[in-house]
């Protein structure tokens, strides 16, 4: 292993626990609430400060669920949705680059004659954002540690970022929508169409996207077995 490589990688360490550290210790998810007021009342420069927030937050610990519905609750749905989505791509940007430029290099000297870290590095590099659009589709799998993942592989910045926002927007909208449908259907005892449509539009998306990565990758599964 190169000495620059370890160097880099316990830099990677050391930002990640302090800034792990300083948004659960100074508690910033509970400062923004209490900030609430003051994000509504400034207009657009209460919503760039509450995105960099949300990056932050994200990038090192706090749930999107309860940033994003928080966001619903001060900007509302739509507003709330911009808000949210820009807020999670700066989070997951940053995460990206630190993973990246100072972990995997480390990483590809530990691993990289190993043969399943190969054919991952060479699927994230071929097929990569069919791989994150069925990962951020998936609701179970945590996207802290997934964001820092993608990161170790060669899948490409650009793709890697975009497939990421597009393929979040529908969880983050059944987010705050779906919290006001709740409150809504316990009043009126309406079914909240404006969160099932988009389950059931997210679940056709899951199934297509799962479809056509296996048909990508069946050739590389073929030579395999050979």
């Amino acid at each position: 292993m190169k000495t620059n490589d370890i160097i880099k990688f316990a830099l990677f360490l050391i930002i990640v626990i302090l800034a792990g550290w300083a948004v659960h210790h100074f508690h910033l998810f509970r400062k923004l609430t209490h900030l609430r007021g003051w994000i509504q009342e400034n207009g657009l420069y209460g919503a760039i400060i509450y995105m960099l927030a949300f990056g932050a937050a994200f990038s090192f610990g706090v749930p999107a669920i309860a940033l994003t519905v928080y966001a619903g609750t001060c900007f509302g749905t739509f507003t709330g949705l911009a808000v949210s989505s820009m807020g999670a791509t700066i989070g997951i940007i940053l995460t990206f680059c630190l993973s990246r430029y100072l972990a995997r290099d480390l990483v590809n000297d530990a691993l990289g004659d190993k043969h399943l870290f190969i054919r991952i590095d060479e699927l994230t590099e071929k097929y990569g954002w069919y791989m994150v659009a069925i990962i951020r589709f998936i609701p179970f799998i945590p996207a802290e540690i997934t964001n820092y993942g993608f990161g170790l592989t060669k899948i490409k910045f650009g793709p890697y970022i975009l497939t990421s926002f597009l393929t979040m927007l529908p969880w983050l909208f059944i987010y705050i929508a779906g919290t006001d449908a709740y409150m809504d259907y316990k009043v009126d005892k309406e079914i909240p169409w404006v969160l099932v449509v988009p389950s059931v539009i997210m679940l056709g998306l899951l199934v297509f996207a799962a479809y056509r990565f296996m048909k990508l990758i069946e050739p590389e599964l073929q030579k395999r077995k050979k």
